[in-house]
């Protein structure tokens, strides 16, 4: 038994091709000295044309979106690469400057910081099949757009200084996400651009961090309440790409 050309669609799966064929077919049997019988060939064989026309634009979409995440999940890798290693140099300079044990708590806080960063190139790679997956399933630009005005509102009456945090971040996050549908891109582009945003998080903190290693070591009079709050963006920058990576999505969407 043959099988059908890989170009061939059915157009009874192509709600949009039936409608122009019945269209078609409407207009010939009222408007030509077409028969039923010869109008009706013409109208399905319009439909398989046209099914086949937006296969084909279907399949070139795909291609390209696939290229694009290929090329997002080299950009990661770069970038967390690059971060890696930035990550040694600060968790370095950290060592070399540290002189007070009372501030052992800060430096420690610091070292594993940056042995998170220096995972972090092997860890995308590991869920590489994962941020692969997921391909032709289109954001919704509608049900996004109602989950932004639902997250707004929430944040509006917001009142606990954490929540709003985590709601402002979900905001954030929608908005980003929005703008990604509208762009028509797939689930797993909105989920590498999560990640790419959060990875330019990272380079700010860490470069903040570093100025704070300059600024607070060797002096006894150091705060480590400075080091720790420039640590808390980098870990929270983290987990937020360690669920991202786990669950197959932002859950903060």
């Amino acid at each position: 038994m043959s099988r059908l050309p890989s170009a061939w669609a059915n157009p009874l799966d192509d709600p949009l091709a039936m409608a122009a064929a019945g269209l078609l077919l409407v207009l010939l049997v009222r408007l030509t000295p077409l028969g039923l019988p010869l109008a009706l060939l013409v109208g399905a064989i319009a439909a398989a044309g046209l099914a086949m026309l937006r296969a084909q634009h279907a399949r070139r979409g795909e291609r390209l979106r696939d290229r694009r995440v290929r090329e997002s999940i080299e950009a990661a890798l770069q970038r967390a690469n690059q971060l890696a290693l930035q990550s040694d140099l600060v968790s370095g300079e950290a060592m070399a400057r540290f002189q007070d044990p009372d501030h052992l708590e800060a430096l420690g806080m610091v070292q594993l910081c940056c042995e998170r960063l220096r995972l972090l190139p092997e860890r995308i790679l590991q869920r590489r099949p994962l941020l692969e997956s997921g391909g032709g399933i289109l954001l919704s630009a509608e049900d996004l757009q109602a989950r932004l005005s639902r997250a707004r509102e929430e944040l509006r009456r917001e009142t606990s200084p954490t929540l709003r945090r985590e709601r402002h971040q979900l905001v954030d996050q929608l908005t980003r996400n929005l703008e990604a549908a509208r762009f028509g891109m797939d689930t797993r582009e909105a989920r590498l651009l999560a990640l790419s945003t959060r990875l330019e998080r990272i380079d700010g903190g860490l470069r903040h961090l570093q100025q704070q290693v300059d600024a607070q070591w060797p002096s006894s009079e150091a705060s480590d309440a400075a080091v720790a709050e420039a640590v808390a963006p980098l870990d929270e920058a983290l987990d937020q790409i360690d669920r991202l990576l786990d669950a197959g999505e932002d859950r903060s969407r």
